[in-house]
């Protein structure tokens, strides 16, 4: 019964909530066994999980349906009511950095950066909220208004309009890369090598549901009710029980669709732990090592700076994995790192959700430096780059040999072809997967702690330009390049008579079974008879001599010249300087014992040889 109660239960929360028509609840209950969360999660958004006890939020719909399980449930206050935000109204206030800004203050927080350092900040402005509200990014990068070949980072804050520390430590980093770009070599590098995008409020309606002059209101879930990180679609694609799209989400996944992250965090409250892959299920990630090293580069730094006990209330290490600590369906997390192939973990940066503003400088203090540092470890791992021979960046899918799945491969970005994988110490082999082109496997890659390992890898062949010209009436041409296409009239046009090797003939202008010679074939001597001059103009991969050698009977032969430059006619033939009797041309002879007019072979041309027998010609 409880079984059948629990599924009525799914389908009733399918339904779509009207805007602001919702109350908030925030509670806690006691399990009896921790597996119970696998179901109640898919009903009320769990917020935190100490020992047996679960906080979590619901709306109305949500608590209605989890009332139905008979939980016993204490209601508590919303965090953000447990103090009187001290708010900042202009851009001078706010950046003393002890304040909430209004939401008319953030705007223009965040449009000064812009218009005080051009050249450095863009603010971009990635969709507007359900209620008209904008989720704004500052661009960050030395030449912001370049794309450069350089790691998309991505920092995030506030996902839970009432967890607010992340929201203001994002503005204030904002700040001070900026501000100190030039005179701090740390940040001036940080900033010189990558390309940063921060959002420090990604749903400014739940913060300001109350209206846009203060926070005390401030909610987890959207205007609409739905919480923003159990919104994403699962792994399977499908969308979680009782979650209906939201324009927020849309928005966030189109703008993360259209760039190419490598890297990132996003911000939460309400714990002090930093959270890595995954969230959905105990099966660890394959990059499982280097997520928990990287979490504790931050952790460390945040408990190093922090007071006695900070970052040590989950785990003692500071870092957790997401499904150990409790399991959701939803999040942004997961789908970062599984859909859009990124790497980024959540930061909770204080139990308390929303602390008196006052405090606010204090939690700068301990995380400024693990704000940095997480940043760098962008810049360490292998920093590839795909193209072509020519220099053309190409579309490439890098796959680590037995590390990866189909969800931990890294891809190139189309426009400048670099890519970014993070990785434990160790040495690698790499696949490099482009479409028209046989895999590469490029062995042996190193990756040390704390260092960036570059590669670059050249996919293809430069292609060989081959020049031949042709007389009115007969000529021997050979071609020392694949020609691609093997088809007579790609080739010679509508001058061709007749075409002829050893043995074999084929005109144009002869019926279909008297032509006995079908395609060109490479490192083949042909006798062409043109109508009129031409030049033929051909592009390819230039033959290998070595691969190539020539078969040769006791006798004549019709021969091709494979090297791509002349050479005397006793260098070029000395593989078989025992056995070659005579060499013709159109115009010379030579023999080994007298010499004669023709003194090189040269590319493009074919000639006769005689041999005194069966043997095999390969070229120098």
């Amino acid at each position: 019964m409880r079984k059948y109660i629990f599924i009525v239960l799914l389908l009733a929360l399918a339904f779509c909530l009207s805007a602001k028509e919702w109350n908030q609840y925030y509670f806690q209950f006691e399990l009896t066994n921790k597996s119970e969360l696998k179901n109640i999660t898919k009903i009320v958004s769990i917020d935190n999980v100490k020992g047996n006890w679960v906080y979590a939020y619901a709306n109305d719909e949500e608590w209605k349906a989890f009332q139905e399980l008979g939980y016993k449930t204490q209601l508590l206050p919303a965090p953000s009511s447990l103090i009187e935000p001290v708010m900042s109204r202009s851009v001078s206030q706010a950046k003393l950095w002890d304040s909430y800004p209004t939401y008319e203050t953030y705007v223009a927080t965040m449009n000064a950066f812009a218009t005080s350092y051009p050249n450095l900040c863009q603010i971009v402005d990635t969709g507007t909220t359900v209620n008209g509200r904008k989720v704004l990014f500052a661009k960050i990068s030395d030449n912001v208004a370049t794309d450069e070949a350089e790691p998309e980072v991505m920092y995030t804050g506030t996902m839970h309009g009432d967890e607010v520390v992340g929201y203001i430590l994002l503005l204030r980093l904002i700040d001070t890369l900026l501000t100190n770009y030039g005179t701090d070599s740390r940040i001036t590098n940080i900033v010189n090598n990558m390309e940063l995008w921060i959002s420090p409020n990604t749903n400014p309606d739940g913060t300001y549901y109350g209206g846009n002059s203060s926070v005390s209101s401030a909610r987890r879930y959207n205007w609409n009710g739905f919480d923003p990180n159990r919104n994403y679609p699962t792994i399977s694609g499908s969308q979680p029980s009782g979650q209906t799209l939201q324009v927020e989400t849309t928005n966030m996944m189109n703008f993360m669709n259209s760039h190419h992250f490598v890297h990132g965090a996003n911000f939460h409250g309400g714990a002090e732990v930093v959270n890595y892959p995954w969230d959905y299920t105990y099966t660890l990630h394959p990059d499982d090592t280097w997520y928990s090293t990287s979490s504790l580069v931050y952790a460390n730094k945040a408990k190093t700076n922090g007071p006695s006990g900070y970052f040590t209330g989950v785990e003692s290490s500071g870092v957790t994995n997401g499904a150990v600590w409790y399991v959701i369906d939803g999040g942004r997390q997961d789908w970062v790192n599984y859909a859009a192939h990124g790497r980024e973990v959540t930061i909770e940066l204080s139990n308390t959700k929303m602390p008196a503003a006052s405090t606010l400088p204090n939690y700068w203090t301990y995380n400024y430096d693990a704000m940095l540092s997480y940043l760098e470890q962008a810049l360490y791992g292998i920093h590839g780059i795909v193209h072509d021979p020519y220099g053309n960046p190409l579309s490439a899918t890098i796959t680590v040999n037995g590390h990866d799945t189909s969800y931990s491969t890294v891809f190139t970005d189309p426009a400048k072809g670099d890519f970014y994988r993070y990785l434990s110490p160790g040495t690698y082999e790499l696949t490099v997967s482009v479409s028209g082109y046989p895999d590469k496997i490029v062995s042996g890659v190193i990756v040390n702690a704390n260092t960036k390992t570059p590669l670059d890898i050249t996919i293809g062949e430069v292609l060989h330009a081959q020049n031949i010209s042709l007389q009115p009436g007969w000529n021997m041409l050979s071609f020392n390049i694949d020609l691609g296409s093997n088809d007579f009239s790609s080739v010679f046009g509508s001058n061709l008579q007749q075409i002829k090797n050893n043995v074999r003939t084929y005109s144009p202008n002869m019926q279909s079974h008297f032509n006995t010679l079908s395609s060109l074939e490479p490192a083949k001597g042909y006798w062409v008879n043109n109508t009129s001059s031409a030049t033929l103009n051909i592009q390819g991969q230039l033959l290998s001599c070595a691969s190539n050698p020539q078969a040769l009977n006791a006798g004549w032969n019709l021969v091709s010249y494979l090297p791509d430059t002349a050479l005397a006619v006793a260098t070029a033939l000395a593989s078989i300087s025992t056995k070659v009797l005579e060499v013709q041309s159109m115009t010379g002879t030579w023999n080994p014992s007298t010499g004669g007019t023709l003194s090189q072979l040269v590319p493009g041309m074919a000639y006769w040889v005689k041999v005194s027998e069966a043997c095999s010609l390969v070229y120098p």
